[in-house]
């Protein structure tokens, strides 16, 4: 989501870019993209097998999932329990500054005693940057609070001004690297690496504008591969999922193909999706019957929902301007695609049986008027989220509009 204040930067450079237009050519940037022939084939050197095509079935998603059955009965015989637990997934959206809801929610919900130890988490932009916390578990619900209510728009980017013409984007984010480079240290990779080990999983998606896909990046595995690339990479996967294209930087991520290296462009994973289960990586069905014959068959799973915004519609009288009118087209496409992938999960979950259960930004919430990234704001949101999760029958069942 692309909050006011940085939607009127986008909008007046915009004009200015127009301006220009006829007196000289805007600068293309030096890159290296993969051939067409072999954009699909592109690895990262030295970590096979840690990110998948949204869409197209992984055998080595398929083989790690397995394994990670293998890898729970192991940690829980070395803990003298013999039963595997009910299999829990949390599934955290975009939402930008909104992000502090979501942080706000998951400390409630530590609270009250029943957040489990999640199976799988995955998260898309602001969602990216609270999964690898929700991820490792409650012991970093403080650093979540501290992370979103004590920045401000200056923590996430400084604009350009007419140096944007000669650049990728209208807003220079190495703000926002130094934040995620802040919290996603050496510890907490370490700390993902052993969850993984113990069979759990978290996947973070990015948007690859060059191939015009998802892209599902195993994170444990990636922590586990003892690269010494491992934490740039991590630390760029997030960036590149909370990389809104135009308005932040598309991150260059280092690819090879047959000995090549080449680069990808990658921006934020809701361009493509803004919350993902398994991002159609697998044959769901077939994997269920291959899940019996590793883990205890009909073993309960539910899917955990946090949408980082609000969902239903809004009414709300739009002044006739082009910042505004622009912003309430962009906010009501977001919220239809959320939509769209709330419907699409709750639609595998029915039809494989697990438990659904979402929650998202209440409707009632007013924000206030502020700019993007407003550190009160932030603290309200967090407050909100905070409350949300301590209910005991805030989970709802089924999506809006849906009869269950």
């Amino acid at each position: 989501m692309i909050p006011e204040t940085l939607m009127k930067i986008i909008i007046r450079n915009v004009v200015i870019l127009v301006c220009f237009a006829t007196l000289s050519a805007c600068s293309t940037l030096p890159r290296h993209p993969a051939p067409l022939d072999k954009m699909l084939s592109a690895k990262i050197s030295g970590m096979s097998g840690v990110r998948a095509w949204s869409g197209t079935f992984s055998k080595d998603f398929e083989s790690d999932l397995l394994l990670s059955i293998k890898q729970e009965k192991s940690h829980l015989a070395a803990s003298s329990l013999v039963k595997l637990p009910a299999s829990s997934v949390l599934t955290l959206s975009g939402g930008g500054d909104n992000g502090a809801f979501g942080a706000g929610f998951l400390q409630g919900w530590t609270k009250t005693g029943t957040r489990p130890t999640f199976k799988l988490v995955t998260g898309i932009s602001t969602g990216a940057l609270i999964a690898p916390f929700a991820f490792i578990g409650p012991e970093y619900d403080p650093t979540l609070q501290e992370a979103f209510t004590t920045i401000d728009a200056n923590n996430i980017y400084f604009p350009r001004w007419i140096s944007f013409m000669w650049s990728d984007s209208f807003t220079d984010t190495a703000p926002l690297l130094r934040l995620i480079k802040r919290y996603i240290t050496n510890d907490v990779l370490n700390k993902v690496a052993l969850a993984h080990r113990q069979g759990r999983r978290l996947f973070i998606g990015t948007t690859n504008l060059d191939a015009d896909r998802l892209v599902v990046w195993n994170m444990g595995a990636i922590a586990n591969s003892g690269h010494p690339k491992a934490l740039e990479l991590f630390q760029q996967i997030i960036l590149a999922s909370s990389s809104v294209p135009v308005a932040f930087p598309p991150v260059l991520i280092k690819v090879e193909v047959g000995g090549t290296s080449y680069d990808e462009m990658h921006v934020d994973g809701g361009v493509k999706a803004q919350l993902f289960f398994l991002a159609a990586t697998l044959d769901l069905t077939d994997f269920r019957k291959k899940l019996n014959l590793v883990e205890e068959p009909n073993r309960k799973m539910s899917i955990y929902i946090i949408r980082n915004a609000e969902i239903g519609p809004e009414l709300k009288q739009v002044p006739r301007n082009l910042t505004k009118i622009s912003e309430r087209a962009l906010s009501s496409m977001i919220k239809s695609q959320a939509l769209n992938d709330l419907n699409r999960v709750y639609g595998l979950a029915k039809t494989q049986g697990l438990d659904f259960n979402w929650v998202a930004l209440p409707e009632e919430y007013e924000p206030t008027e502020s700019d993007e990234f407003d550190r009160k704001e932030m603290n309200r949101l967090f407050k909100k989220g905070y409350e949300q999760g301590l209910k005991k029958d805030v989970w709802k069942k089924v999506p809006p509009g849906v009869n269950d």
